[in-house]
């Protein structure tokens, strides 16, 4: 019965990451120039939108490079997208889009970033919590539960994080979800669910 469930939760995330890859080749090849500029009003961000259907995240993705990343995410429907030098980060406040986040499942959950250029499908590798402690001059560690640095524990591929609490002595406690490039060939992977 599970393995039937996380099928079909497999296929419905696949099916709407489809359509939303879809839609944005159609809107590019139909409006030409006219796409981009829609595409960088407030239903993309800079960076395009990112969509976990399953855990009901649907938002908008700003770069943050060189921008105040905690205004990115103090804004509704903004993820800030950050990179790092072994991985890239995405990030939003828990009480707005990233809510559900903690409950991403590995191995099964899958997440779609469309971007006006590419469309790019993720895996679930990893899902936990991790904390940054602040120390002097604004320098912070962040680790997960493992004790491994976030920013190089996932190399090559994405962390997607968001605040569990409030700053307790210096300290933040986070969810850290990693996400890894999917390898599954979308038609292979239909005929695995429609299998079970």
């Amino acid at each position: 019965m599970e393995r039937k469930r996380r099928g079909k939760r497999l296929f419905q995330e696949l099916f709407i990451s489809f359509g939303l890859s879809i839609a944005m080749i159609l809107a590019i090849f139909i409006l030409g120039e006219q796409a981009l500029y829609l595409l960088t009003d407030s239903a993309f961000g800079t960076h395009g939108r990112l969509s976990i259907p399953t855990l009901g995240i649907d938002v908008a993705v700003y770069n943050a490079e060189g921008q105040n990343s905690q205004a990115i995410v103090d804004k509704t429907d903004s993820a800030a997208f950050i990179r790092w030098k072994e991985q890239n980060a995405i990030v939003d406040h828990r009480s707005q889009s990233f809510y559900l986040l903690p409950e991403a499942i590995p191995g099964v959950t899958t997440a779609c970033l469309v971007t006006p250029f590419y469309t790019d499908y993720y895996v679930c590798t990893y899902s936990g919590t991790g904390k940054i402690i602040y120390g002097e001059n604004h320098m912070c560690k962040f680790v997960d539960d493992q004790g491994e640095a976030v920013n190089l524990a996932n190399q090559g591929g994405i962390c997607m994080y968001t605040c569990q609490s409030e700053m307790i002595n210096s300290e933040v406690s986070v969810y850290v979800t990693y996400w890894r490039l999917s390898s599954i060939d979308p038609l292979h992977f239909l005929e695995k669910v429609l299998s079970l």
